[in-house]
């Protein structure tokens, strides 16, 4: 038997796949075995993947047709031997001595699970990567001591992220936490963390950094702006499970309330503006159920939240006006329309120019520099402002960031450096160049 068994769910990511490996194999820690679960990859994965097998023998890979992430780990769970969990994205990395830092800390505290904060990651152009320190809250209290999620109910407010942790198995097994196994879903881990916070007694926060979450897979589900309802998904089915419990603490629904809105605001950013609206009624439903079960809960919120979920349906509305302006008459007559800036009104004007542009107009979404990053706004690849030279004197630039921002002035001199002829603003003032 293995002291640690390393979860790998594997679907279409041979790009990333062999320094995933890599990192998982380098431990100081050595006695662990990983179970790869390709989940009916298309591409070279399961190729790779028998490679690795056959190269050292704690790789063990199971073939499998596409059922999942859900379903995916729980197979996985079913085969481990190790008297202890981890699991690491397919797409991600982890440094040398994470193993050996949490199965240290796991045994010596006798803990049911130990997370640790984490680095955001990035290629970049030169090769290397761009790591960014994220922590799991910015409580300093919750971090180093052992306690217990039940009587201490603010560290379900920490980053609900299962990978960053190393589990006891027994844990997993005697409460029978299991993912939610709905077809075709993501964001499925948030059952299972809410389930082991909940049958934990004793857990431990490290404030420190093992892991590397890479954000610019655009195939992540992070990314995948058409799986509108998973996460709603995922909080039914916590949901569901909290009224199994009958004995639970009513405290977790409100809870559960909060980290559910918050989701949604998220999603609500990030989803295209024709679902926005279906998804802003959705919200008013639910905020309206939620308040008569008395699960509602606002404390944490800030102002702009509150009033983004007192009237989702307004916001979206008042979004959808930001630069309504642009119309067909505003890009008339230009071959190439370059929409300047992927953030909230880069959103909002791609969206308005792929309304207003006639089919033989060709649009361009741009940020000053990319950093190595990969980037979609509303289903267009974001490119450098400078790749858009050859063609400036036939392209129309709009700005789209709010006019006398810091931020406005300090791309309207990044045009005006690189000398492009025609620029207007979100609300199509022309700009004097």
């Amino acid at each position: 038997m293995v002291e640690i068994s390393v979860l790998v769910p594997v679907y279409n990511v041979e790009k990333y796949l062999r320094a995933c490996l890599d990192s998982i194999l380098a431990q100081t820690f050595t006695d662990f075995e990983v179970i790869c679960m390709d989940d009916g990859s298309t591409d070279r994965s399961g190729e790779i993947l028998d490679e690795y097998a056959l190269k050292d023998k704690r790789v063990k890979v199971v073939h499998k047709e596409n059922t999942g992430y859900g379903n995916t780990m729980n197979e996985a769970m079913l085969l481990a031997q190790g008297r202890y969990i981890g699991i690491v994205e397919s797409d991600d990395t982890i440094e040398c001595d994470m193993y050996q830092v949490l199965y240290h800390t796991i045994t010596e505290y006798d803990l049911d699970f130990v997370k640790t904060d984490f680095f955001a990651v990035w290629d970049k152009e030169d090769g290397t990567m761009e790591k960014k320190y994220c922590t799991m809250t910015e409580e300093k209290r919750m971090y180093n001591r052992v306690l217990n999620p039940n009587s201490e109910l603010d560290s379900y407010f920490l980053e609900k992220f299962t990978w960053d942790a190393l589990y006891k198995k027994e844990l997993i097994l005697q409460n029978k936490i299991r993912y939610n196994e709905t077809p075709g879903a993501s964001f499925q881990d948030n059952g299972f963390w809410f389930q082991t916070f909940y049958w934990s007694r004793r857990v431990m926060f490290l404030d420190k950094a093992f892991y590397n979450y890479r954000q610019d897979n655009m195939l992540s589900s992070i990314h995948n702006k058409q799986k509108v309802y998973a996460m709603k998904n995922e909080f039914d089915f916590i949901r569901r499970f909290m009224r199994d419990q009958r004995d639970i603490d009513k405290k977790l629904y409100r809870i559960c309330f909060h980290l559910r809105m918050m989701e949604y605001i998220s999603t609500l950013w990030k989803i295209d503006f024709p679902m926005k609206l279906e998804f802003a009624k959705v919200m008013e439903q639910e905020k309206i159920f939620f308040e008569e079960q008395n699960e509602a809960f606002y404390d944490r919120m800030t102002q702009e939240q509150i009033s983004i979920i007192s009237n989702p349906l307004a916001y979206v509305e008042d979004a959808l006006m930001q630069g309504r302006e642009i119309t067909r008459e505003a890009v008339r007559g230009y071959k190439n329309i370059i929409v300047y800036g992927a953030g909230v009104y880069g959103e909002q004007i791609t969206y308005r120019v792929k309304k207003a542009k006639t089919d033989t107009q060709r649009i361009r979404v741009a940020v000053t520099s990319l950093s190595g990053k990969s980037m979609e706004c509303q289903g267009e690849p974001v490119c450098e402002i400078s790749d858009c030279l050859s063609e400036k004197d036939i392209s129309l630039v709009i700005l789209a960031v709010k006019e006398k921002s810091d931020t406005f002035q300090a791309m309207l001199d990044c045009l005006k450096k690189l000398r492009f002829p025609n620029i207007i603003t979100v609300s199509a003032r022309k700009i004097d160049v």
